[in-house]
Order: structure tokens, then C-alpha cells, then sequence
């Protein structure tokens, strides 16, 4: 019976070929199989990146997103497979929360502190939640490809745009749905996203039949084309550091390096020449000088309230006290730096918990993708590297702009939790399933004098 029991883990742990496959009804049947908490939580990960009620008014007659986070906080108390495996990034994660309280307490203008606290409340609620909820490797495989099909939406979107205008340059860029409306918002995204679907065309592409091959080496060239067509010089570079990581830590380095040296070349004939222009003037224009007057002021803020900052969310009001200039600033605009911006509101303590949190989840994510190069962990693997060079994107583009109130940071902690508790979880059950195999092995055979 224990035998019996321990096979039938094993199979609604583990990937097989056929979800790996993409084949839309192997797909199909497998969310149809999945537990009622696991399917509200992909419902949420689709309405909040997508937004439909924002572009179809049929989705605004009810709030989904609101229904679909009841729905998965209910279905987490029902399904007995959902536990929380608290970790390290769950500490930093609270303990970020918990500080980032104590300057709402503290904060300049604490109306607007406490206005803007949910936003950090809800995205680490979440991230415990996922995690819970998404704690094998199946489950995170059909997680993840439901946080595909958002981007992708948004990509082909960017990228078709993008072609319809001759691969011609554009002030506003392109932009997508809620969290994403600014294109620099966007072509950060896309870059982490390109990041990711390059590690998963490489590394699983044995699994797909013709076509599903083709369409998946055809996403991150969306993908890329989106960053391009963002015109954020911030995207760009992002992008190149992205490629860069994937080439330093590939296996076959001069490969990695030559495929992304064809890759940026390619990128670089289709630049526009105003686009081009645009990082020969970086440092002079009116958007750069703009940006470092908003970072020193930040500095500014830093400097002189080193451990609690102006408080969460305090930005705004802050600057329009202090430091606003309307013949230079006109509108008030954010910090342009996610950093400066978290150490300007929660001071240099809550930047400390922010970076610290990146340098684990950089770190966890590299062991993880080391652990997994072996037989049967490649989209363990594929999603760990994917996740670091996503990370570097990540960590670049938010030089140039402010990520703290968008989804990016959170989702990308999460996800580090969920492949790496589910990669050593999976090794511990092979193990078991190897132990027992050779104590079968063991009694069922003959002894021999």
C-alpha cells in the first residue's frame, strides 16, 4: 500500500513528456485536474498583468481579480497538498513589510503612507500564498505558462505595433495594460521576459513538435522586438546585460558569446536612428538631467533621514514641499531609480532589506540551477538560469526608473521561493523513490551463499 502511494506522489509531482509537450489538450486536461485553489491563483496572476476589464467591458461587471484572490485564499485553506514552507526570503519578505510599516507610523504625511501601504501588504500576501499554493514542479510549470501567456500578450502586442509603423521610431514608444502603461515599464518586462523564454526554447525544445517549436522560438523574438520598440534606452541596455548573463554562464561559452553578439547585431540594424541618437545624447538631453536632479534629490532624502526615510509612499508629497521647482520639474515625477526611490522613502535600513533580498535571490537561483543539471530537472533548470538573467535585467532597468509599485520585483522573489523549495523537494523524493526501489530490489531477489 505505502509502495502504491508513494508512485502516485510521483506522478502528480513530477513533469512527463506530454505536459511538456505544449500539446493544448494534454495542457487542457492538466488544469482541469488541478485543485480549485491552484486554478483562482493563476485567474489572478492572468486578470492582474493583463487587465481585461480595462480593454472589455465585460470584465468589468464583475471584479474579477479581487474574486479570483478570495477565491484562491479559500481554496489554500481547503487543499491539504497547500503548505507554506517558510524560508529566508519569507523572513526578509516580512521583515521588509514590517519596517516598511514602521515608516507609514513614522512617515512625513501619513495619510498618503497609509494609502499606499496595500500595495506592499497585497504583493507579499501574495507571494506567500503562491508559494504555498504552487509547491510542486507541475503546479509551477502550468503557473508559469499562464505568466507566459500574459506577457506574450503583451509582446506580440508591442512587437506587431512595432512592425505595422516600419520598425520606425516613436516618442511614446508602445505601452500595455495596467502595471505596464509606461513603455519603460514595459520594455523592462519584455527584456525579463525574453530572458526567460530564451532558457526555456533552449532547454526544452526536444520535448515540442514542429510547430509548437517554431511558435516558442518565435515568442522571445516578440519579446525583443517589444524592448525595441519601447524606445527605453533603460530596456535596452537591460536586454544586453540579460544576453550577457546567459552568455558568461552557458556551457559552451564561445557559442553563447557568438549567438549574442548575432543577436545584438541584429537588435542594432533595426534601431531607428533617432532611437540611436538618443543614447548618444544620454547625459544632456532634458530626460537625463531631469532624472539627475530627481536622483540627487533623493540622495537628499537619504541623507537626511538615514534610517526611516520620508516614509512608504511619501515621495509625492515630500517633494512638492521641499524641493519642488516648476519651472524646472514640472510635474512631480517619481525617482526614476527603484533604489534611490526605496532609500528615500524607507531609508538606508529598508534599502538594505531590498538588496539583501535581491543578493539571496540571486544567490538561491544559482545554486538552484547548479543542482538541477541533471536527467528530468530541465525546466527546473531552464526557469532557475532564466531567473538570474531575468534578475540582471531586472536589476538594470531599475537604474532608470522606479519598479517599486509594479509586480516585477515581487513575482521574481516568489518565483525564486517556488523553483527552489520545489527543486530540493523533488531531489528528496527521487531519493525516497531510489531508496525504496533497491529495498524492493532487496527482497525480491534470491540470496545467494
Amino acid at each position: 500500500m505505502k509502495q502504491r502511494k508513494l508512485k502516485l506522489t510521483s506522478e502528480k509531482w513530477h513533469l512527463d513528456d506530454g505536459v511538456l509537450s505544449l500539446k493544448p489538450s494534454i495542457l487542457f486536461a492538466e488544469y482541469k485536474s488541478q485543485h480549485f485553489a491552484f486554478l483562482c491563483i493563476c485567474a489572478y496572476l492572468f486578470f492582474d498583468y493583463v487587465k481585461p476589464d480595462q480593454q472589455y467591458a465585460i470584465f468589468a461587471i464583475l471584479p474579477f481579480l479581487m474574486l479570483s484572490v478570495a477565491g484562491a485564499l479559500l481554496g489554500w485553506y481547503f487543499d491539504k497538498s497547500s503548505k507554506l514552507q517558510f524560508s529566508k526570503m519569507h523572513f526578509l519578505l516580512l521583515l521588509l513589510l514590517f519596517h516598511n510599516f514602521l515608516t507609514c507610523v513614522l512617515a512625513y504625511d501619513q495619510e498618503s503612507a497609509y494609502t499606499g501601504f496595500p500595495l506592499i501588504r497585497t504583493s507579499i500576501l501574495l507571494a506567500f500564498m503562491i508559494t504555498a499554493i504552487v509547491n510542486s514542479e507541475r503546479r509551477l510549470f502550468l503557473f508559469v505558462l499562464v505568466y507566459f501567456l500574459a506577457n506574450f500578450r503583451m509582446s506580440q502586442f508591442g512587437f506587431l505595433s512595432w512592425v505595422k509603423r516600419g520598425f520606425s521610431f516613436a516618442d511614446y514608444g508602445v505601452t500595455g495594460a495596467g502595471w505596464f502603461r509606461n513603455s519603460g515599464e514595459l520594455g523592462m518586462e519584455m527584456a525579463m521576459f525574453f530572458a526567460y523564454t530564451v532558457c526555456f526554447a533552449f532547454f526544452l525544445r526536444d520535448y515540442w513538435g514542429k510547430w509548437i517549436r517554431r511558435f516558442m522560438y518565435f515568442v522571445p523574438i516578440t519579446a525583443l522586438g517589444c524592448v525595441l520598440a519601447s524606445s527605453s534606452r533603460g530596456a535596452i541596455v537591460a536586454a544586453v546585460g540579460a544576453l550577457a548573463y546567459l552568455a558568461m554562464f552557458s556551457n559552451k561559452k564561445m557559442k553563447g558569446l557568438a549567438g549574442a553578439v548575432v543577436v545584438l547585431g541584429v537588435a542594432y540594424y533595426f534601431l531607428p536612428a533617432e532611437f540611436l541618437a538618443r543614447f548618444q545624447s544620454a547625459g544632456e538631453d532634458k530626460t537625463s538631467l531631469s532624472r539627475i536632479y530627481y536622483w540627487g534629490k533623493a540622495r537628499e532624502m537619504m541623507a537626511d533621514h538615514p534610517f526611516f526615510g520620508v516614509g512608504y509612499y511619501n515621495w509625492y508629497p515630500y517633494f512638492r514641499d521641499r524641493y519642488y521647482d516648476p519651472e524646472f520639474s514640472g510635474n512631480v515625477e517619481l525617482a526614476h531609480n527603484t533604489f534611490l526611490q526605496i532609500g528615500a522613502e524607507t531609508g538606508y535600513v529598508g534599502l538594505a532589506i531590498f538588496i539583501l533580498l535581491c543578493v539571496a535571490s540571486f544567490w538561491i537561483n544559482w545554486r538552484t540551477e547548479i543542482l538541477c543539471r541533471r536527467p528530468g530537472f530541465e525546466f527546473l533548470r531552464s526557469f532557475a538560469m532564466g531567473m538570474n538573467a531575468a534578475g540582471v535585467a531586472l536589476i538594470v532597468a531599475s537604474n532608470f526608473l522606479t519598479a517599486t509599485y509594479i509586480p516585477s520585483f515581487w513575482m521574481h522573489f516568489t518565483f525564486t521561493i517556488c523553483v527552489s523549495q520545489i527543486a530540493r523537494s523533488k531531489l528528496r523524493l527521487l531519493e525516497v523513490e531510489e531508496r525504496e526501489k533497491k529495498r524492493q530490489a532487496s527482497v525480491t531477489s534470491p540470496v545467494s551463499r
